[in-house]
């Protein structure tokens, strides 16, 4: 009885999870804030400016986000509040021309500030967003960087000294289930339930002892 108790009580704590797709299609072309709320992703760059929406087919999927600018070693973070459990990403804009063979995209996850996992792929070097990274597990922000083959975002390099501008669309992640108000309720009744189960077994085991 205890454990049918306490069996359906943890099995209404979290609320299913819901999957979201972010694509910049609404987002007016030209710069955007630090912070930006698109689709429940808060949308920054490591040097705190840069960022732009637009469209840059077939660097982009019809408008893309990018992170400017190519020689300073900026790039995008990303912040989910509440956390997720998926993330995925399409990039692109790796022009030959201001790459080498080996350099990566690099994308990191994190758990406040404590490093979760670190996912690279690397450039085709294309110049079209063909290319998709992602990560299933916890985490809570991110931070997604061209780099050389050491990891190290670019400061320039390639043929031309150059560095890249990152661009991505279609970022799709998996928000974290959360406890539902309903749950919570159904939760600590069924905890009281457990209580007044165990009150009745002692008082019981004494009756008859």
């Amino acid at each position: 009885m205890r454990k049918s108790y306490l069996f359906a009580a943890m099995l209404s704590v979290s609320g299913p999870a819901c999957a979201a797709t972010v694509d910049f299609e609404a987002i007016t072309d030209g710069p955007v804030a630090e912070g930006i709320d698109v689709g429940g992703i808060l949308f920054s760059s490591a040097l705190g400016r840069g960022l732009r929406v637009g469209d840059y087919s077939p660097q982009t999927i019809g408008k893309g986000l990018l992170v400017e600018s190519d020689s300073d070693g900026n790039y995008l973070k990303g912040l989910i509040v509440g956390g997720a459990t998926f993330l995925q990403l399409s990039f692109g804009n790796d022009d030959p021309s201001f790459t080498n063979a080996g350099d990566l995209a690099l994308l990191k996850l994190y758990s406040g500030a404590q490093l979760v996992s670190t996912v690279s792929v690397l450039l085709n070097r294309d110049d079209v967003m063909n290319q998709t990274i992602g990560y299933s597990g916890a985490f809570d922000n991110f931070s997604f960087a061209y780099t050389n083959a050491q990891g190290s975002p670019f400061m320039g390099g390639g043929s031309a000294l150059m560095g890249l501008i990152e661009a991505v669309d279609n970022v799709t992640y998996l928000k974290a289930a959360v406890p539902e108000p309903a749950s919570w309720a159904f939760m600590l009744a069924g905890f009281g339930l457990v209580g007044g189960a165990l009150r009745r077994t002692r008082k019981q085991a004494i009756t008859i002892s």
